[in-house]
């Protein structure tokens, strides 16, 4: 009997290495997939489900108005969610926006909008694996491309944005797919790869704006590498030229089209001088001098071994160099293999020395295209060389494999024990009905309140456009005024109150206080409630807290969604002591 067309198609993918790789990267991905969840609410630290894509679309059309981020994936998510959204839109009271809220901030309706946008992330992130792997392949060969993904597929950083519903994991994606389709144009000679290459690229930035600096620099700069290196492309340089600004403008008319330019350009214009005013200068973390510029990479290098081992950035630098000297079949080859660099220095240069940030997001396109080099590295040094020296290599290569895939469970297991689990459990067995909990700080930050209780939370700040916490009171007070409140309980992220509890604001050389945490620091009054909060010096005491333990596990330290504290107060029955 014939097997049919889709055993036989199974039994290809089990008998490919890659499949395996994608397995066990899925798996990784998979596991924490209910992280938070049920709920109306992500933990996703600046991610965009359950709550903002579809007020994101609005946002970016509706005339003046503007969304902090481009359009592209929060319509991907409009569209797939559609068989949701379009029969609680039709089945809300009006069109008045607390009925419009009240009809979508319901548990299952954000819990299917959250899940939906993570498996989105998911797909998104092993195509990242794949195409990483392909750039690999392109200038190495076959194993060097299955070497270069299984390295994708063990960053740390890579398995955590490829589970969340951040915008970083999407444009890579996009930008990955650019520039392998730019290394294809160069190594094989083929100006039609052009026009797709263009057109991801204008995906990545129609995804996250940041996406620009990856090809800012390293597309002219590999241009004119293949044009010094080899006479192919000056002996079609009209063609080459031709096509380039015709695809280049397409692009960019199909970008501002997407982008909001054309059908909204008040509302686009506001966003861009958003993002080049506030949104840049609030959060920049170092001075615009040479000391900054040494701090911020010094700081850069620190936080790589977070998403690789050590040894795996070490690889990279040989891999790199590999590239830039081993013989190929013709100049162009070596140009290719050249332009992951390229983008890498790109991304560098002109996003974290422009904006003079060094989060752990804004590494992530580094190292991930830093796998190909790593890829080429370990398929010289393991199959190169006297048989004693290959095998020892190998040993090695396995046991940082090993502790690669370590740190990546690390991730998961900080998701599936995460320390507000276990303070809703505490808050579930002692909150009584009567009860009230005071809480402060974004949604993302705070545990699921017990639905019983009276849940209100405080803020000094401006409460317009704040996203509700799900069955609770926003009220515009002061923090120092918890008396006149008198809640039963205080619940406190410690991320969100680290700012407050800063003993000393001052920083080193080259480093600069955010104008966010700058000011913070200058709310003295708000800064001493919580010292005196915590140090027992307020009409409560510390009640429980529920912090990340784990025995076997490294604690990831660099995701202010993982494994932060959450410290809870109860109210005494008498006065505050001395």
């Amino acid at each position: 009997m014939d097997q049919s067309p889709s055993i036989g198609l199974l039994r290809h993918w089990c008998r490919s290495p890659l499949f395996w790789i994608l397995v066990i990267a899925g798996a990784l991905r998979l596991a924490s997939l209910g992280w938070g969840l049920p709920g109306t609410t992500g933990w996703d630290d600046d991610g965009i489900a359950p709550r903002d894509f579809l007020f994101g679309v609005y946002k970016t059309y509706a005339p003046g108005l503007f969304y902090t981020y481009p359009p592209l994936h929060l319509i991907l998510l409009t569209i797939l969610t559609t068989p949701v959204w379009i029969p609680v839109l039709l089945g809300a009271k009006s069109f008045a926006q607390p009925d419009m809220i009240a009809a979508f901030l319901q548990v299952p309706v954000m819990t299917f909008f959250a899940e939906i946008a993570r498996l989105v992330s998911v797909a998104m992130s092993l195509g990242t694996i794949v195409v990483v792997g392909k750039m690999a392949e392109l200038v190495g060969g076959s194993r060097a491309g299955l070497f270069a993904a299984t390295v994708c597929a063990l960053n740390a950083g890579l398995t955590y944005y490829g589970q969340v519903t951040n915008l970083d994991g999407p444009y890579l994606f996009w930008c990955s797919l650019s520039i392998w389709l730019w290394m294809r144009l160069i190594a094989e000679h083929n100006i039609g790869r052009i026009r797709w290459a263009m057109l991801f690229a204008g995906m990545a930035v129609a995804t996250k704006d940041q996406a620009y600096a990856i090809f800012v620099l390293s597309i002219p700069a590999s241009l004119a590498l293949w044009l010094a290196s080899d006479v192919w492309p000056r002996r079609h340089a009209r063609e080459l030229v031709t096509t380039l600004l015709l695809w280049f403008v397409a692009t960019a008319v199909l970008l501002l089209f997407i982008d909001g330019a054309i059908t909204n350009p008040v509302g686009f214009e506001r966003r861009i001088l958003f993002l080049t005013g506030p949104a840049s200068q609030q959060y920049a973390s170092y001075q615009a001098s040479w000391s900054g510029t040494s701090q911020l990479l010094g700081d850069a290098w620190r936080l790589l071994p977070n998403y690789l081992p050590l040894v795996a950035i070490f690889f990279g630098i040989g891999g790199a160099v590999l590239g830039a000297t081993r013989a190929f079949e013709n100049a162009s080859l070596r140009v290719a293999a050249a332009i992951p660099l390229l983008a890498i220095i790109s991304f560098t240069a002109a996003f974290n020395l422009l904006t003079l940030r060094a989060e752990n997001r804004f590494l992530l396109p580094q190292t991930v295209l830093f796998s190909v080099y790593v890829g080429l590295f370990i398929d010289w040094v393991a199959f190169a060389g006297p048989t004693w020296f290959s095998y020892a290599a190998r040993t090695l290569v396995v046991c940082f494999a090993l502790y690669a895939l370590y740190q990546c469970i690390g991730i998961d297991a900080a998701f599936l024990n995460d320390p507000r689990y276990d303070a809703e459990r505490w808050l579930a067995g002692n909150v009584r009905p009567a009860d009230t909990i005071e809480t402060y700080g974004d949604n993302v930050y705070l545990p699921r309140f017990p639905l019983d209780a009276s849940v209100e939370r405080v803020d000094e700040g401006l409460l317009v456009g704040r996203n509700p916490v799900f069955h609770a009171k926003d009220l515009h007070e002061k923090f120092a005024a918890v008396d006149d409140r008198r809640p039963q309980f205080i619940v406190v992220s410690g991320r969100w109150v680290s700012d407050y509890l800063l003993l000393d604001p001052s920083v080193r050389p080259g480093q600069s206080v955010s104008n966010g945490r700058l000011a913070v620091v200058r709310n003295g009054e708000a800064r001493q409630y919580f010292k005196r909060l915590f140090a027992g010096r307020l009409n409560y005491r510390l009640a429980h807290l529920s912090a990340y333990s784990t025995r076997w596990w490294p604690t990831p330290e660099i995701y202010e969604s993982l494994a932060q504290r959450i410290y809870i107060f109860r109210r005494l029955p008498t006065g505050p002591q001395s």
